[in-house]
């Protein structure tokens, strides 16, 4: 399984991505079922010895062990991933049986540029945990990112919750890194991502490559020379361009504004 906001490999057990430090959902769902298995097997344990009483003591014990077998093999089943497995499957029935309508929608946001919808309905459809819809597998990871920079710049300019610029600066240049790694495709490559960069996908990261430059032309007044060379920057390069920046916004401005 992958994590969701960066697409490293995950195991069941792992409670974050050992990579973005992203809760893994999949060891939360994993973690509730166990939980529920173990209330189950106690209260099928309880059921069947209060039968076995009316049973004789060799009868009594012959039950007793075989349920009890049974829920150990059940317990077996669900630390292998299982309710994971009936879980994704589900999914996987749901998207393949709605996915003309799904698709429709993506599209119609992608043709919109409305990114933060589209992002918002192929979580909720949950389309990532499947293999259902493969040319999204990238698109959704270069919205986080492109998310990442605009909700920062704001929270920045707000002069209630607003940070240092320094901070502030390092969190976006590496927003900005990874969605430029995604849109470049040097974060996904190999036959697997073919599909996610198709002309169609490409012009997709491109008008947000586009929405980005123009944000921080705006607010970190970076130059046009600036902006063109910032996906070949160093993260700290990046950083350092994008402070400067911030500082320059703030003292043009004489305080930020929202």
């Amino acid at each position: 399984m992958k994590c969701p906001t960066c697409g490293t490999n995950l195991q069941i057990e792992d409670e974050k991505c050992p990579f973005c430090g992203n809760p893994n959902p999949f060891a939360v769902k994993h973690r509730q079922d166990m939980r529920r298995y173990h209330r189950e097997f106690q209260k099928t344990r309880q059921e069947v010895e209060k039968k076995a009483q009316h049973f004789n003591s060799f009868t009594a014990k012959v039950t007793v062990i075989a349920v009890l077998f049974v829920m150990v093999i059940l317990m077996v089943f669900v630390g292998n991933e299982g309710p994971f497995r009936i879980w994704s499957n589900q999914l996987e029935r749901d998207v393949e049986k709605n996915g003309q309508q799904y698709g429709q929608t993506l599209r119609a946001y992608e043709e919109e540029g409305e990114w933060r919808a589209f992002y918002a309905f192929y979580e909720a459809k949950a389309i990532g945990y499947t293999d259902v819809m493969q040319e999204y597998r990238v698109l959704p990871f270069a919205i986080s990112e492109y998310k990442g920079v605009l909700n920062e710049l704001t929270r920045y300019r707000d002069r209630d919750t607003g940070g240092d610029a320094s901070s502030s600066a390092s969190r976006i240049a590496n927003y900005l890194d990874n969605f430029y790694r995604a849109a470049g495709r040097t974060s996904y490559q190999g036959q697997y991502y073919d599909e996610c960069y198709t002309p169609e996908r490409q012009e997709s990261y491109d008008r947000m490559a586009g929405d980005l430059e123009a944000a921080l032309f705006t607010y970190c007044h970076l130059t046009k020379e600036e902006l063109a060379l910032l996906p070949d920057y160093s993260v700290a390069k990046k950083s350092a361009l994008i402070e400067e920046g911030l500082l320059r916004e703030a003292s043009d401005g004489g305080e930020r504004t929202k």
